[in-house]
């Protein structure tokens, strides 16, 4: 069954040893950040902080953190068995989300319990944690969704996208022209208008994972997040703006996104996905003013370690931003009418590596799935290197991908640079002065590495009459003697 909000998702957690309540008086400035960094590399649980420095008699006075952050907890959320391998994980999501199951609208949520209008908005009544040491300020959306509409269509998308508190009641956003709410800026800007926009934080787990996957343009997230959950998901209209959110959401943030430059203030630094800095210069960019905020009752505020923080252990998105965008990309090949697909798996900071298997069917075939990729939407940040493999290898072993790249792959024929692309702009490889060039969208080369047998090699008698060189391992007939008697063995 679905979880109704984040604290039964929480409680779940707790019950099965994945969630650590911390009692210590913690600093929100840098030091909540470092726990999450180093309970990540430990391999810990997720965190919930209840005593933080200087917030005992605020409205909120909690953060969670480390949530998503192993493929065992993303299990959990989405309430599969916990034996279910990634490439099951993967089918699950890319089937669900075949079937889109529209929200509810309902009177009344718990997200309504305190409702606070113009001068009673106080950013500072929540406390939001610096989170690396070099950041600009202090990040209040850095695990939330920003729900936004299209005022021609009625389009609602929900998205995820960083906002650092300026002021009691502003918080300066990251925003590129690739990101579907740039889609729906761009017309509210062409109409003299700003963008009304809702933030809400503190999500039953499966809205989040939705709210950070690349679906297609076009599409309602909350259809998406029904269709996975198996039940429609409640939402409530909001005081100040034309839209709907989630009714059991723990904080919701009301208000419009001031688009004209006039109004821009500087945001950021901030310590990205990728584990790096692009810059640790602010810059001047568009203003969420905040004209109401509704929440419940002790409210939990939600906050989450970007960047990879060890060669290792990459952060909370790393676990199930696999699955999630696994699944997306294979659908939309599908889509397209590429055949042949296998299978997919992401690897590397926001999917920066898509892996893909098929059955080869013709000459040119995995430069069809990489142009195929490249033409969607997703592109934006994913695929700046394609690997495309044989249907036997195993892409969800990533050693077992680099021996079909080590072994199949011939450099000059079969690595294919596309150049001068947009993409990555939080990419660390993008140069100032190519961000300034691309108007901050970002340029990428993008690169195949075809890992499939040639396809134009012909059998051969030196190789028992394949048309690849044959695989040295045991004969399948003595495998099959070998797993019959394996208990004889005493191995194990």
């Amino acid at each position: 069954m679905p979880f109704k909000d984040e604290r039964e998702f929480l409680a779940k957690l707790k019950e099965l040893g994945e969630l650590k309540e911390v009692d210590v008086e913690v600093d929100w400035n840098e030091e909540i950040g470092a726990i999450a960094q180093e309970s990540l590399v430990r391999g810990r649980p997720a965190l919930l902080f209840k005593n933080i420095k200087g917030y005992r008699n605020t409205h909120c006075k909690r953060i969670a953190m480390n949530t998503h952050e192993t493929l065992k907890r993303v299990k959990i959320a989405l309430g599969i068995d916990l034996n279910t391998s990634p490439k099951e994980m993967i089918q699950f999501f890319r089937e669900k989300i075949t079937t889109p199951i529209k929200p509810i609208l309902v009177s009344h949520g718990s997200c309504k319990e305190f409702i606070e209008k113009g001068d009673k908005v106080d950013l500072f009544e929540f406390p939001v944690p610096k989170i690396h040491g070099k950041d600009g300020g202090r990040y209040i959306m850095s695990w939330h969704t920003v729900i936004t509409k299209d005022p021609e269509t009625g389009w609602v998308n929900l998205g995820t996208y960083r906002g650092m508190v300026h002021d009691h009641n502003s918080i300066g956003v990251i925003y590129y022209p690739t990101q579907h709410w740039a889609f729906h800026g761009r017309k509210y800007k062409a109409m003299g208008r700003s963008m009304p926009m809702a933030v809400a934080i503190g999500l039953e787990p499966v809205t989040m994972m939705v709210s950070t996957t690349p679906f297609p343009a076009g599409v309602n997230e909350y259809d998406m997040i029904g269709a996975i959950r198996g039940e429609p998901l409640a939402l409530v209209k909001c005081e100040t703006v034309d839209l709907e959110v989630p009714a059991e959401a723990e904080i919701v943030l009301e208000g419009e996104l001031l688009l004209e430059p006039e109004y821009f203030k500087p945001e950021g630094p901030f310590g990205e996905y990728t584990g790096h800095y692009v810059s640790l210069h602010s810059q001047p960019r568009p203003v969420f003013k905040v004209n109401c905020v509704t929440h419940r009752e002790d409210p939990i505020l939600r906050s989450r370690m970007v960047g990879v923080v060890s060669p290792k252990i990459a952060t909370e998105q790393g676990s199930f931003l696999s699955i999630t965008f696994s699944a997306v990309i294979w659908n939309q090949l599908e889509t397209m009418g590429v055949p042949g697909i296998k299978g997919v798996s992401v690897a590397g900071p926001g999917g920066a590596i898509a892996i893909i298997s098929i059955e080869q069917l013709y000459y040119g075939h995995a430069r069809q799935v990489a142009a195929a990729l490249w033409g969607t939407t997703l592109s934006s940040m994913v695929g700046k290197f394609v690997i495309v493999v044989d249907s036997d290898v195993d892409i969800y072993d990533i050693n077992k991908v680099l021996v079909a790249v080590a072994n199949r792959c011939r450099g000059a024929k079969d690595v294919i640079a596309y150049e001068g692309t947009f993409g990555g702009p939080l990419d660390p490889s993008n140069s100032p002065e190519v961000l300034k060039e691309t108007g901050e969208i970002g340029r990428w080369d993008r690169v195949l590495i075809d890992a499939t047998w040639p396809y134009e090699w012909e059998p051969r008698e030196e190789w028992g009459g394949l048309k690849h060189p044959p695989a040295c391992l045991a004969e399948e007939d003595i495998m099959e003697k070998v797993r019959e008697r394996w208990d004889k063995y005493g191995i194990g």
